[in-house]
């Protein structure tokens, strides 16, 4: 294959990897992967049941199969590893992900990424007239699945007890934590410690179903509050997880000054996000970083750009600490009296 003809190829997969991206979800939303469960089924056999076109159905699965979801025997089509952590109950959850990605919040966001760089506005300013944390909060059914979706890419949280010790922790707050997912974990881990929650109502509501335990322990406190406007005193850890990167500088500033007012004077706040590398560019990482580009008004930082924004908060980097998919722990410290 000449060079001129290896590009040209490479480029077309590039350009079309979004057409794949919804080949995926439609075999998810067809009921294609939960029906594959089990064994091999006969493409045929597999149409009837879900009331699909053979043929079409055939020419799916065909591309299914080329880009590793399904695997092809004479006997029909199975999932392969991939495909498997695409089924309804698999705890992974990326069955969710992959239909946020490929919703209509999202996807019509992405089509006005030319006018986001051109203009400095979201795409989802653009695509729907309001910031992203308005629409959700206007539409339940679009925030249970956004953050149905949230959940299933923020698996790698249950690893942070393992790149972090907080046996000696006595209170972690958790700002913006979502479900509860984080916290559980930490708590866990470190039978001496107590959490504190800081969300919004809708996200509360999945929270006290997860920290429900803990909570009936005596042990956390689920905390109806805005990130933006405050902190809970005391605590002497606080996670800032995929936080700071929804957030302009001056909001991301101002999120970590109320972390350094409220914290114990030796106290750490962590950071988890997508640090990127000060010496290369690693492309995952990048990827998310236009899809906040798109999203909203944050980014995804390098170690020396986080190192600008904790120091004017009165903080700077203790040491990084790296967990799965490219997420890392800032693990920030105060500097000074």
């Amino acid at each position: 294959m000449h060079d001129d003809e290896t590009a040209s190829r490479e480029l077309i997969r590039l350009m079309t990897g979004p057409w794949v991206a919804r080949s995926v979800a439609a075999a998810v939303r067809l009921g294609v992967i939960d029906h594959l469960e089990g064994g091999p089924r006969p493409a045929p056999e597999l149409a009837e049941a879900l009331g699909l076109d053979p043929d079409r159905l055939g020419r799916l699965l065909r591309l299914l199969a080329a880009v590793g979801v399904v695997r092809r025997s004479p006997d029909g089509h199975t999932l392969t590893a991939t495909g498997e952590r695409l089924r309804r109950d698999h705890p992974s959850g990326l069955r969710d992900l992959a239909l946020l990605y490929d919703s209509d919040l999202f996807t019509r966001a992405w089509e006005h990424l030319p006018e986001a760089v051109r203009s400095g506005r979201t795409g989802v300013d653009l695509a729907h007239g309001t910031d992203v944390f308005s629409l959700l909060e206007a539409d339940p059914h679009e925030a249970a699945r956004y953050a149905a979706g949230m959940a299933a890419g923020a698996r790698f949280v249950r690893d942070l007890p393992g790149v972090y010790d907080f046996t000696g922790a006595r209170t972690v707050v958790d700002l913006g934590g979502g479900s509860g997912e984080l916290l559980a974990a930490v708590l866990d881990h470190a039978p001496g410690a107590r959490g504190v929650l800081v969300e919004r109502p809708p996200a509360l509501v999945a929270a006290r179903h997860r920290l429900a335990a803990h909570v009936e322990a005596g042990r956390c406190d689920l905390v109806e509050g805005d990130f933006l406007a405050t902190a809970p005193e005391g605590g002497d850890v606080y996670v800032l997880c995929r936080v700071l990167h929804n957030w302009s500088d001056a909001e991301a500033g101002r999120i970590l000054r109320h972390c350094r007012r409220a914290m114990a004077p030796d106290g750490r706040v962590l950071v988890v996000e997508r640090v990127l590398p000060d010496a290369h560019d690693p492309w995952l990482s990048l990827v998310f970083d236009v899809h906040m580009m798109v999203m909203t008004t944050g980014a995804e930082r390098t170690e020396r750009q986080y190192e600008e924004l904790l120091r004017g908060a009165g903080l700077t980097t203790d040491r990084i600490l790296d967990l799965p998919l490219e997420m890392r722990v800032l693990v920030a410290r105060p500097v000074g009296p």
